[in-house]
């Protein structure tokens, strides 16, 4: 089975809870979930709420949340040893060392934070989790990569736990043509459904544990 029936068999079982994530976006900030993924060209005209409060309380609670889990200017991790895994041979000169090391370490962490953009990508998954209640944070090299709920599944066991993820993407063909065949694109249509042109394609990723 590929990637994209196994995801389409998959929304099936989230088209509920995506409804619900979708009206409550209407309420509070329709730019964030859209229902099922839509593509368009050009301009679209996004309802507007009669009233500013669900959006500032959203961006409001994000922002808290942001600042308590990755707070400006100061550490939210300690790295230390297991003084109960000590031996005698470290004494309170290598313990020293050791403390100093880890806070070294604890700094150079703290600024590639602050040099990346993960707090865009933490804030954003907050919002979707404020107003959606789910969303997906992929950690890649590249940095934090943020799926909202209208592009993924996830199918767990009876227990809660994860068994397989699929995500889509939107990716431009002049991405992926240095990475598959020349004739690879030859069969797909220069025109989308929707009547406008496009140089994009779906990429569906699944991830199984």
């Amino acid at each position: 089975m590929s990637a994209r029936t196994r995801y389409d068999y998959l929304s099936s079982d989230r088209s509920q809870f995506l409804e619900e994530a979708r009206q409550a976006s209407e309420l509070t900030l329709p730019y964030l979930i859209r229902g099922h993924e839509e593509y368009t060209m050009g301009m679209k005209q996004l309802k507007t709420p009669y009233q500013s409060v669900g959006a500032k309380g959203c961006v409001t609670l994000a922002s808290k949340l942001m600042l308590a889990l990755l707070p400006v200017q100061t550490s939210f991790f300690k790295l230390q040893l297991d003084e109960s895994q000590l031996g005698q041979d470290f004494g309170p000169q290598i313990k020293s060392e050791l403390d100093l090391s880890f806070a070294k370490i604890e700094r150079i962490i703290l600024e590639s934070i602050a040099a990346s953009d993960d707090r865009v990508a933490v804030h954003q998954a907050l919002l979707h989790l404020v107003v959606a209640g789910n969303a997906l944070i992929f950690m890649s090299n590249d940095g934090l990569k943020v799926y909202p709920l209208n592009r993924y599944v996830v199918d767990r066991d009876g227990n809660g736990q994860v068994v397989e993820i699929i995500t889509k993407e939107r990716i431009s063909k002049r991405i992926l043509q240095d990475q598959l065949p020349k004739d690879f694109f030859a069969d797909t249509k220069s025109v989308s459904e929707e009547g406008s042109y496009t140089d994009d394609i779906d990429v569906y990723t699944t991830r199984q544990t």
